[in-house]
């Protein structure tokens, strides 16, 4: 009938006569709990009966450990153990949603005790199996145990692919291990593991940060010649790093690339581009840029953000050069923008680039 509060009642009285739960009514209940998402009440259940030593089928176990470790971790855990002393043993996925949560709050000591244990029991059998806890033990910063079970997968005969070796390089970037990370990617290359878009992001974004600007554009050209594409992160993580660094000229080679490999990523990289040069007040460089554009309405978005960036550090006349520019190569663009500028028009900073619009439209009879 689904009334979970009555067959609490009923199994409560079983105890208190004394009779011994049966697994399958207990796992029935215990499901019944998780399906009405009452978590605390079946970890209580599932406490009772774990301490009185009672038998518990391995799915009902199962979906605790998963659902359990949502909201207690620790007693997840011991769910686990209590299924490995039964000679049990997890699913993969009870393993992935134990992981997570056990990374969420903060647990890697569990994490890792869960690791070592199953490690014993023969559980990682296969690469997927220790990507998983590869994975998790990365996210939860244990890297010499992730590195441990690296090692121990590769005496097993079993290759790491490259979601594994971009765990433990992400892991290591965000540590500032830079050294240990250039040798797991050579191993990974000299293991015949290609590295995907995941792997060089990883790279390109550690060597910005760091202000290895060539190094980190070396690698963005190794991809085309390894037949990657960069995706939109690795082109703004790349186009951020050679502004800073006045790179200009490279930074205009790597924008281009991105529109040459897809019109639609060749726009939003624009955007970004226009505000990173205009953060670092490269002005006269960005107006360049855009005029040499094609000056289709696409790219409407660019031109407003670099009007609004002149608005704000007073740049009038060379605001009015621009529009100028614009107004002869393309008055479609030239009047797109100034109905959206119009819309602006309450605004006390856009006001001066109203009044340019105004004089334009009186100089041009085609506006």
């Amino acid at each position: 009938m689904g009334n979970v509060v009555d067959v609490q009642n009923v199994l409560k009285k079983k105890r208190k006569l004394g009779v011994a739960p049966r697994s399958n009514d207990y796992g029935q209940f215990i499901f019944a709990l998780i399906s009405e998402r009452l978590v605390c009440e079946a970890k209580q259940v599932a406490q009772v009966i774990i301490s009185g030593n009672f038998p518990l089928e391995e799915d009902a176990l199962n979906a605790l450990i998963g659902s359990v470790s949502t909201v207690d971790p620790y007693c997840a855990v011991s769910f686990l153990n209590f299924m490995l002393d039964k000679e049990g043993l997890p699913t993969l996925l009870t393993l992935t949603n134990l992981g997570r949560n056990l990374c969420k709050h903060g647990r890697s000591s569990e994490l890792v005790e869960v690791f070592q244990v199953l490690s014993a029991k023969e559980y990682f059998v296969d690469t997927q199996s220790y990507n998983v806890i590869i994975t998790f033990l990365c996210k939860a910063g244990r890297i010499k145990e992730a590195y441990q079970a690296l090692q121990e997968m590769k005496k097993k005969g079993l290759v790491p692919d490259v979601s594994c070796y971009n765990a433990l390089l992400e892991a290591c970037c965000r540590e500032d291990l830079l050294r240990p990370a250039k040798r797991l990617w050579d191993e990974m290359f000299t293991n015949c593991c290609n590295g995907n878009v995941q792997t060089y992001s990883i790279f390109i974004q550690k060597f910005v940060e760091i202000g290895e600007i060539d190094e980190a554009h070396r690698l963005f050209c190794c991809m085309f010649e390894k037949g990657v594409a960069p995706d939109v992160t690795i082109y703004t993580t790349l186009l951020g790093g050679l502004c800073r660094a006045k790179h200009l000229d490279t930074a205009v080679r790597v924008f281009n690339k991105s529109a040459e490999q897809d019109m639609k990523l060749g726009q939003t990289t624009l955007i970004a581009f226009i505000l990173f040069l205009c953060k670092e007040g490269l002005y006269v460089p960005t107006s360049k840029l855009l005029t040499s554009c094609i000056c289709g309405i696409e790219n409407l978005e660019a031109h407003m953000t670099f009007l609004k960036f002149l608005a704000d550090a007073g740049e009038v006349s060379l605001a009015s050069e621009h529009l100028e520019q614009i107004g002869d190569k393309s008055p479609l663009m030239l009047h797109a923008l100034h109905t959206d500028i119009m819309s602006f028009s309450s605004s006390p900073k856009l006001k001066p680039i109203v009044k340019l619009f105004q004089q334009l439209q009186e100089n041009h009879q085609n506006f």
